[in-house]
């Protein structure tokens, strides 16, 4: 079977020849790992972003399919200049003359490469939302396909699902609330909103939702197999299960309905506690659950939502970060042999990763493709 073969058939509730392999890669470990500096990305060109993911994919090329980052606008990339310093960079844009810096890590820092100044620090700030005029001035309106494409988004997709006809391809959109909070200017800013001016609230995530829909016919149309829908802010270590039924679900709904009629498959990249919230997030259609490790005091653990979910619907399973940071096999294989057993064995399960961390020692990340080829193998079915 071929790559994209395998996973529609892990995706649909069946049984491949061999668990298929699905990474994502977090964009500091796409640089990092193929020799680049991670400040690069911040000034590349389209062309030179869709090299660096072909790159990173090529570094590992017996993978099944894989996240693609988008790419960028060449207008404004070739407007900046360059400054290169022992501990930063800095960038000048010539159009407008403002500058700033780049530091080791790829993060913001000021012209000088002095830190940039800490955010406020108050416990509440004011929503930067606070009537519907500020929703149109925040977040715009849906783009047309036009627009996205002169925006170079979809550029490194539309080369690799051309290039690599075999391969399984994805790309990002997301649960409005993530959305929604960046546009209330942070965090406490858009829970607080949500809390004390619902109906608002709820024209933002519609704003938003608009948006990401807006994306998804584009991103069929540039060769995707599905779209990589990311839930953020949703559990329940960080609202109610009550306030996301109420408020959040319908929208992540809307956008993995949209997506289906677009005849894409929808991965639901899941970063917060689930279980709390797992039978109605299981009412969206989606094809697949990206499971990520628990992070603030809660446990994901694939084996234990297998159970809940049944047989039939396609979970994603992860290795532990730290363990492809240490090259730590026993824990990679042992993991890896876990979740196989206790959640794999019927078919419907992918091995994935966690978003590759810069620090992942690439050795580390072959050796755990080379255990789920090893280990995932079914018996009896014919490749």
């Amino acid at each position: 079977m071929m790559g994209k073969e395998r996973i529609a058939a892990a995706l649909r509730g069946g049984k491949p020849d061999r668990i298929p392999i699905l990474p994502i890669y977090d964009i500091g470990y796409v640089l990092r790992s193929t020799g680049h500096d991670v400040r690069e990305w911040a000034v590349a060109t389209c062309t030179e972003r869709t090299r660096i993911i072909e790159e990173s994919f090529l570094l590992h090329p017996d993978i099944d399919g894989l996240f693609i980052h988008g790419g960028g606008n060449d207008e404004n990339a070739r407007h900046l200049q360059i400054e290169e310093f022992p501990d930063f960079w800095r960038i000048t844009d010539d159009r407008t003359g403002e500058t700033w810096g780049l530091l080791q890590d790829g993060s913001l820092c000021t012209a000088d490469g002095a830190p940039l100044p800490r955010q406020g620090g108050e416990l509440f700030r004011e929503s930067q939302v606070t009537c519907e005029t500020d929703i149109d001035r925040l977040v715009g309106f849906p783009p047309t396909p036009g627009e996205i494409d002169a925006g170079g988004r979809f550029a490194p997709l539309r080369h690799l699902a051309t290039t690599y006809p075999d391969r399984h391809f994805s790309f990002q959109t997301g649960t409005p609330m993530v959305f929604a909070l960046n546009a209330c200017g942070g965090f406490v800013e858009g829970l607080t909103t949500m809390k004390s001016e619902p109906a608002l609230y709820r024209k933002l995530l519609r704003s938003c939702t608009q948006v990401q829909c807006a994306l998804l016919a584009p991103g069929r149309a540039a060769g995707a197999d599905s779209t990589w829908f990311t839930s953020y802010y949703t559990g329940a270590d960080t609202i109610s299960p009550r306030d996301y039924a109420e408020m959040i679900f319908p929208y992540d709904y809307e956008i993995c309905a949209e997506a289906r009629r677009q005849g894409l498959f929808v991965l639901h990249w899941y970063l917060g506690d689930l279980l709390p919230v797992l039978d109605k997030v299981m009412e969206l259609p989606m094809d697949a659950l990206v499971l990520e490790q628990g992070r603030k005091g809660y446990d994901i653990d694939p084996v234990e939502i297998r159970r809940r979910v049944g047989d039939q619907f396609c979970l994603c399973g992860f290795g532990f970060e730290n363990d492809y940071c240490t090259f730590n096999r026993a824990g990679l294989t042992g993991e890896l042999r876990r979740q196989i057993e206790g959640a794999g064995q019927h078919g419907a399960f992918i091995a994935g990763t966690p978003i590759m961390p810069p620090n992942a020692q690439p050795a580390a990340v072959d050796y755990y493709f080379a255990e789920a080829r090893r280990l995932g193998r079914y018996r009896g079915v014919i490749g």
